[in-house]
């Protein structure tokens, strides 16, 4: 396949995830979300998903801009986002939801370096969550994490990759990642909202968009590392 091609292609690939986005924003109401109930945690829950959400935006912004290591360090900060709102909706003690509510200062920001890391996030919630998140979650972790952290850290990877390229199939993939991240994270928001005809319309409308998401039987050895 030409440059050219895979170039086109990718461009595709990016107008439908935008078609995407679009398609489940409009589920929610244009003055924003409401929550059923408002509460530290439910806010926190919120704020984090749509943090993932803005990460998705990111990595669209920088594959398109022809930045795709940039685009690939953002999709670590999607997941962690992503991974933080399911640790705080089902796993997060009442203090450890405290802790996050403060408002930023030196003190918060010490009490707050206490609180779990990664891997300890993402344990606590395959005790608790739906296997439905859960399973996703670490199936990620299990095949991106390392060659993420190499992203973000300017590792191995993102060196390979400017020096020699960055190939398009692996670029499809990771936009194909997020958009399933950032559906996970919309789901979250019209949980939050009490609303079932809303869940259930932001659900199905993954199945409008099966060309640039992920399926399950597909995600396999696809991660970051991949080549």
């Amino acid at each position: 396949m030409s440059d050219a091609k895979q170039s086109q292609d990718l461009a595709a690939l990016l107008k439908r995830s935008e078609e995407f986005d679009a398609a489940i924003q409009a589920c929610f109401p244009e003055g924003g979300l409401v929550l059923a109930q408002s509460t530290e945690r439910t806010e926190l829950v919120a704020i984090a998903c749509q943090l993932s959400i803005e990460h998705a935006l990111t990595l669209r912004l920088a594959f398109a801009a022809l930045a795709p290591n940039s685009g690939t360090a953002v999709l670590r900060l999607q997941y962690e986002a992503l991974l933080r709102a399911a640790w705080l909706l089902f796993s997060a003690s009442p203090t450890q939801v405290e802790k996050l509510s403060r408002v930023l200062d030196l003190q918060s920001e010490q009490a707050a370096k206490n609180l779990p890391g990664y891997l300890d996030m993402l344990e606590a919630v395959v005790k608790k969550a739906p296997l439905g998140l859960s399973a996703p979650l670490v199936e990620f972790n299990q095949y991106s994490r390392h060659a993420l952290n190499s992203f973000i850290h300017g590792g191995i990877h993102p060196l390979h990759r400017a020096r020699n390229g960055f190939p398009a199939e692996m670029a499809a993939t990771l936009v194909r990642f997020s958009n399933g991240l950032a559906h996970f994270a919309y789901r979250m928001l019209a949980s939050l909202s009490g609303s079932q005809r809303r869940m259930d319309r932001v659900t199905h409308t993954y199945a409008s968009f099966k060309d640039c998401v992920p399926m399950a039987a597909n995600t396999g050895n696809q991660g970051a590392g991949a080549t």
